[in-house]
């Protein structure tokens, strides 16, 4: 068997029919998906990947060339430029969610896929697995290369941009890590990686004749990581991946709470303060983010500008309210329209991140333009805040738990 993480309902844990998918019965969240491709092949696509990644790592970006200056930067490079310059965090940020997360990530579930061909999987395995599970949530490197193109669109229109080989092997890291991510289900490393659970079809699955129900309703508890089902009285760490286990998650509404007010504080410093000095030939003026996105509307780049504008002013603020509804309808244990609710959510859950595009593109823009008093850009409060603003949004919708929303559906727990 295996409890839906979004609605905690149970089901056959058999897994689907090739190049199929399960979907929750309830909610309509994805349970698993089998492709067409073995481990071998799915091995193959991580190792391509891992190696496109460390040639983009090793070869130039982008090259600029202004006032009779050629400025060439690398990803690394960046990284060095930033902590240089007296802004560790941004530096930290690329650092972690562009090199260090996705070699880690790419580099893990290789040796793990190898470990498991060979039979030599151990009770670290599954360990590992949660791990790198975690790191990949905070890869960001496909919102990094639109930060890179955002960048490319507005240096572009005062200097010459020549794109360096790094960037085509970003775009192909990026292309391969998707059909690997797509095409490697994790239930499969789960139940080689230990103990797990069996049934048979993908229908929900009735107990004692009571008809479908959930996980808590039938006395059990799902790891929130590797969805090992254990009874609710059960303490301690999963006993296949080593997670807390939990019937709901600790405080999920306190802690949501307070991850929201943080960043709907955050939102206005981050929209208010500019982001950016820019200093041109002793001129010098700082840019906001709505300033950006009217610079691109001026310049007839109307699609970036609405790029910036959803991703950086419009997502947040849908962030904030989703989540508040949320938030207010399992506080007043609504009944209304669950589904809906939980579709909401996972939308809320998946866009969140591409906010973090404007963080990006000031990264890129302050690593190339570094010329001194002749042409330079540095970071500015309101780049701090927003970026503070973006993590704050991320950790509030991994911190909701969304079966609470189908709590109330149920009639034993009103």
């Amino acid at each position: 068997m295996l409890a839906c993480p979004q609605c905690d309902l149970l089901h056959r844990g058999d897994p689907p029919a090739p190049c199929s998918m399960q979907v929750c019965t309830r909610c309509g969240a994805v349970l698993g998906r089998t492709g067409s491709l073995g481990l071998e092949a799915v091995l193959a696509l991580h190792v391509a990947a891992l190696i496109l990644l460390l040639t983009a790592l090793a070869f130039p970006l982008l090259s600029l060339r202004m006032h009779g200056t050629l400025r060439v930067i690398s990803i690394p490079g960046c990284v060095g430029i930033l902590a240089g310059l007296g802004w560790p965090w941004l530096s930290a940020i690329l650092l972690t969610t562009v090199i260090l997360g996705p070699l880690v990530q790419l580099g893990g579930t290789a040796l793990l896929l190898l470990r498991i061909l060979h039979r030599r999987q151990d009770a670290w395995t599954a360990r590992a697995f949660r791990v790198l599970e975690e790191i990949q949530r905070w890869d960001m490197v496909e919102v990094f290369l639109l930060g890179v193109i955002v960048s490319y669109a507005k240096l572009s229109q005062t200097a010459t941009m020549v794109p360096g080989p790094a960037l085509y092997a970003l775009g192909g890291c990026i292309v391969v890590t998707a059909v690997a991510v797509a095409t490697l289900e994790p239930r499969t490393v789960w139940d080689a990686s230990g103990p797990g659970a069996a049934g048979a079809g993908p229908a929900a699955l009735p107990l004692d004749g009571a008809g479908p129900r959930s996980a808590r309703q039938a006395a059990l508890q799902a790891c929130a990581t590797c969805g090992q089902l254990a009874p609710i009285a059960a303490q301690g760490p999963c006993p296949r991946c080593g997670a807390s286990l939990h019937s709901r998650k600790p405080d999920s509404l306190g802690r949501t709470w307070a991850l929201l007010v943080t960043s709907a504080i955050l939102y206005l410093p981050a929209n208010a303060l500019p982001v950016t000095r820019v200093l041109n030939l002793g001129k010098a003026h700082e840019d906001t983010i709505l300033s950006g996105v009217l610079y691109f509307l001026r310049t007839g780049s109307w699609p970036l500008a609405l790029l910036i504008f959803v991703a950086s002013v419009l997502v947040p603020l849908v962030k904030f309210v989703v989540l508040t509804f949320l938030l207010l309808s399992v506080r007043y244990r609504s009944r209304w329209r669950p589904r809906q609710r939980a579709r909401l959510y996972r939308l809320t859950e998946a866009v969140g991140r591409w906010s973090m595009v404007d963080i990006f593109a000031i990264t890129i823009t302050v690593a190339l333009m570094h010329m001194g008093s002749m042409a330079s850009v540095v970071p500015r409060p309101g780049a701090m805040a927003f970026a503070l603003m973006v993590v704050a949004t991320l950790l509030a919708a991994r911190s909701f738990d969304p079966r609470l929303v189908w709590d109330t559906q149920e009639p034993e727990h009103a």
